[in-house]
């Protein structure tokens, strides 16, 4: 089996116009330089004979020097995005286009002040890079399949979409785990027959990052119904396509393996529900999960 301390494939390209960046900078406390930047990335991509547009957000982190005292690639990286014109400042049609290369993602959750969850995730850029042709927001990796469901709307009916609960295995055995979605019908048919629960799985696909505007009427049985619209952030990492089946064992990872780091995330993410409730010492309700091998 693949030792748990190995990490997954775990690359994000983000391909298109810049529309802002921020840039701040501090000392860490071994007296080290850093450079910290937020940069939205305007994405217009095309798969499954449909055309959209998406803004992805990608951080950035680096210290001046490396713990070997030497120049860090990264942070220069950083000082030549703040020099790159953005739609903000010189309008869409003169903004910089910008690649960012080696990117990764990662899980980034936070807990509400009365102890409930948020999940979400995060890109990590390294490299600003010049463009390709063609804009893009991709995504490469390598998943433990913990969960596979059909996706359920608010009245309960399913969509038609899959819904694939994945474990990725970051630096140091740390696992995250990300949301993913299988949107084509024959993409879902065919890992429905084909991916189990405690595969590992290749997976690459889109990544979507917009909003969408949802409206409802009234609900009484008389007078003027007036429609209320809603906006609603979307952010999903579409699989588009993968491996055949699951992964050799000698390149998968063991499920007792994930079970103890899943474990070890999930005490970390029940302290945080603990920490962030107004009375600290009041143990919040652990948090929910339904994953079949656990």
């Amino acid at each position: 089996m693949k030792a748990i301390t190995t990490q997954a494939l775990n690359i994000i390209e983000v391909n298109g116009k810049l529309l802002n960046a921020t840039v701040a900078e501090g000392t860490l406390k071994d007296g080290r330089a850093y450079k910290r930047a937020n940069a939205t990335v305007r994405v217009t991509q095309t798969y499954g004979g449909q055309e959209e547009t998406s803004e992805i957000p990608v951080s950035m982190f680096a210290a001046q020097y490396t713990q070997a005292n030497k120049p860090n690639p990264g942070y220069e990286q950083i000082e030549k995005l703040a020099t790159l014109p953005t739609a903000q400042n010189v309008g869409i049609n003169d903004a910089a286009s910008v690649r960012f290369s080696r990117a990764s993602i990662r899980e980034n959750n936070f807990v509400s002040k009365s102890g409930q969850l948020i999940n979400g995730w995060q890109i990590n850029g390294n490299f600003v890079n010049s463009p390709l042709a063609n804009s893009c927001a991709t995504f490469e990796v390598q998943l433990f399949i913990m969960d596979m469901h059909d996706e359920m709307d608010r009245e309960g009916d399913p969509t038609g979409r899959l819904v694939i609960k994945g474990g990725l295995v970051q630096y140091g055995g740390k696992l995250d785990v990300l949301e993913f979605i299988v949107e084509n019908p024959d993409a879902v048919n065919y890992i429905s027959r084909n991916w189990n629960v405690n595969d590992t799985v290749n997976a690459r696909g889109r990544i979507r990052f917009t909003s969408k505007e949802e409206s409802e009427g009234g609900t009484g049985s008389w007078g003027e119904h007036i429609p209320t619209t809603t906006t609603r952030l979307v952010r999903e990492l579409i699989i588009t396509e993968g491996s055949d089946e699951g992964l050799e064992e000698e390149f998968a990872y063991d499920p007792a393996d994930i079970k103890k780091a899943f474990n070890v995330r999930k005490a970390a993410i029940e302290q945080m529900q603990v920490n962030a409730t107004a009375a600290p010492a009041a143990k919040a309700q652990p948090t929910a999960s339904k994953y079949s091998w656990e």
